[in-house]
């Protein structure tokens, strides 16, 4: 049996990743939770991935934490085991929230944190090559997830383990 089967009933919900260039990708994923302002997502890799020196094995779910007026997302990556792999937070523009996707665009910088290690940020160098209207907003938003990395992490792990227990056992999503 596959270790994620347990999400198969779940809603399936496209991300649309932009980026400031145009380019747009597509995930299908699976709805773990609306709420008014945040939204859920589950996705586990097909293939394998790499993120900087974090190979990604296929079988890995990514439980994806978006928010309508938070200026970064963020990702927590899990083996099917149930181990925390890393988290990743993306510097992005508020999320979009509707009934069948969420829409964010990529503005670059990332930061990256695996168990037991200090966060570290990927591709700075790109908020340089920003819009104007995006600049102030991206720089803050790195400053502020790197400000809040351990309380961010302590609180999306936490919600995963919840998410990943209520799953388990088939129950709905709490209301919000």
């Amino acid at each position: 049996m596959h270790a994620w089967s347990f999400a198969q009933h779940l809603p399936v919900v496209v991300e649309v990743k932009r980026r400031p260039d145009g380019t747009v990708v597509r995930y299908p994923c699976r709805l773990v939770q609306r709420r008014r302002a945040s939204t859920v997502l589950l996705y586990v890799l097909e293939e394998p991935w790499q993120v900087a020196d974090l190979p990604l094995p296929v079988g890995v779910a990514t439980f994806a934490y978006y928010w309508a007026s938070r200026w970064y997302n963020v990702y927590h990556w899990v083996s099917p085991d149930g181990a925390s792999l890393g988290h990743y937070a993306n510097v992005a523009t508020p999320a979009h929230l509707t009934e069948a996707s969420v829409e964010w665009t990529d503005l670059g910088a990332d930061v990256l944190g695996l168990p037991g290690g200090p966060p570290r940020v990927l591709d700075r160098e790109e908020l340089e090559s920003l819009p104007a209207d995006l600049w102030v907003p991206a720089r803050r938003a790195l400053r502020d997830v790197l400000q809040r990395w351990p309380h961010l992490v302590s609180t999306v792990e936490r919600s995963t383990r919840a998410h990943l227990a209520r799953l388990r056992k088939n129950l709905p999503a709490p209301p919000g």
